[in-house]
């Protein structure tokens, strides 16, 4: 097999990318002093691990296979069609239809007060409006839900085809979706949307990486790489500052915060941990760790399933978010699990619901449709290819944290490019017909 270092590279970055994502929350969580109040959390690293390296050596076989047996070349950054543009602008428009669909739903039918409460206030809210299986509350939260996140598809675009795009159209774009980002994230009153703009983002620069569009040794520039460690600054204090929130709601010191959700996440301070009580340094330092421990508690989570395996497991922890939905249209269907409102990684949930096996066959069905999604890339850079990327993408990039479809945010994100697609699709044909 004969492939040119600069592609081998190329087809390598999305894996390389998680893998470090994935070794890094296992260095963040050595580095903490908490670890799981029930088991020892090494057999969950080395499960954890093996997941990711059955992924990486099935997709590296393949696509390096499917490459090297292919003549077909990256293709230049070009547009397929000016129904892009058009498509990028609807989205826009759709998406600002959804948000206020969802603030007449929120204000008229559940009773949330935008002007007098904060967004931690109005997460509560929303948590506790309604039952499984009661239904929908309206029309709006339908419709809202359903086209508030289109806005994606113009932020992947604008990404991936930036160099075909106008520099005032694009800044124009820019203001749109963080407009819409921000817009969203507060009615929702939760942090879902920023970090899964965050990780779209990424995957749409790993995207252009793939299809040979940008040149990694560039983003290594020194510049970019002190912009990336700003925005990962401002990302953590963020997070943090949610925690002060919700915090200060509960009338509880950041100590105490920090031992009490520590607990929640089914963990405990190392031997001889004191928490820092005293000062605003204190202060910080305590919410930038519960920052940390937000994420690495899958291991804890991961090391409960493999001390204690669940003989008569309940739930779907893969698929979570789509029995939610079904279970407030149809009722009847119940996503909870043993550790619902935790995060437990891609393998973990695997590993949960199908066993060892379960999470093999997981690891190479991925490695297997991400290689095709990314030869697909390479070899066409549609709009189709850019999408389908995206999906499967953002399924291992999160991976490292939870399952995505255990995410109602992505369901209906997912849901939203999907619909964009079509939209693209109609108006390709319409303009056809109209040509001709």
């Amino acid at each position: 097999m004969n492939m040119p270092r600069k592609d081998f590279f190329a087809v390598q970055f999305p894996m390389l990318s998680v893998g470090g994502m994935a070794c890094f929350l296992i260095f963040i969580d050595l580095l903490l002093p908490f670890t799981s109040a029930y088991a020892d959390v090494l057999p969950a690293y080395m499960l954890y691990l093996s997941f990711f390296t059955i992924v990486y050596f099935f997709y590296t076989i393949l696509i390096v296979s499917i490459e090297s047996g292919s003549s077909r070349a990256p293709k230049a950054i070009v547009l397929p069609n000016g129904f892009v543009v058009k498509s990028m602008s609807f989205a826009c428009f759709l998406s600002l239809l959804g948000i206020c669909s969802l603030v007449v739903d929120r204000t008229l039918y559940q009773g949330v007060d935008f002007f007098a409460q904060n967004f931690v206030e109005i997460r509560a809210r929303l948590n506790a409006e309604r039952a499984p299986g009661s239904g929908v509350s309206s029309i709006f939260s339908v419709f809202g839900n359903l086209s508030q996140f289109t806005y994606f598809f113009t932020l992947v675009c604008l990404v991936f085809y930036s160099e075909a795009i106008g520099r005032r159209r694009r800044l124009v774009y820019w203001l749109l979706v963080l407009g819409l980002l921000f817009s969203g994230s507060y009615i929702l009153g939760g942090r879902s949307i920023i970090g899964l703009f965050a990780l779209t983002l990424v995957a749409a620069v790993v995207a252009r990486i793939v299809a040979g569009r940008s040149e990694l040794r560039r983003l290594l520039r020194l510049r970019h790489l002190i912009l990336v460690m700003i925005l990962s600054g401002i990302v953590l204090l963020a997070i943090a500052f949610v925690f002060y929130a919700r915090a200060t709601v509960s009338n509880l010191s950041s100590s105490d915060y920090l031992l009490n959700f520590v607990e929640h996440l089914r963990g405990r301070p190392v031997s001889g941990y004191v928490p820092c009580v005293d000062g605003v340094e204190c202060d910080l330092l305590n919410y930038v760790q519960l920052s940390g421990i937000y994420i690495v508690h899958v291991f804890w989570v991961f090391a409960e399933l493999i001390d204690s395996p669940i003989v008569n497991p309940q739930g779907a922890p893969v698929f979570g978010a789509s029995a939610v939905i079904l279970s407030k249209v149809f009722g009847g269907v119940n996503g909870e699990y043993e550790f619902s409102g935790l995060f437990n990684s891609l393998p973990g949930s695997l590993y949960y619901q199908y066993d060892v096996l379960g999470m093999v066959f997981g690891a190479l069905f991925i490695g297997f449709a991400l290689a095709f999604a990314v030869f697909s890339l390479r070899s066409r850079g549609g709009v189709f290819a850019l999408i389908s990327f995206y999906g499967l993408f953002m399924v291992l990039l999160v991976a490292p944290v939870l399952s995505i479809f255990n995410m109602m945010v992505f369901v209906f994100l997912l849901f939203s490019m999907v619909l964009m697609y079509i939209m693209y699709l109609i108006g390709v044909s319409v303009g056809r017909r109209l040509v001709v």
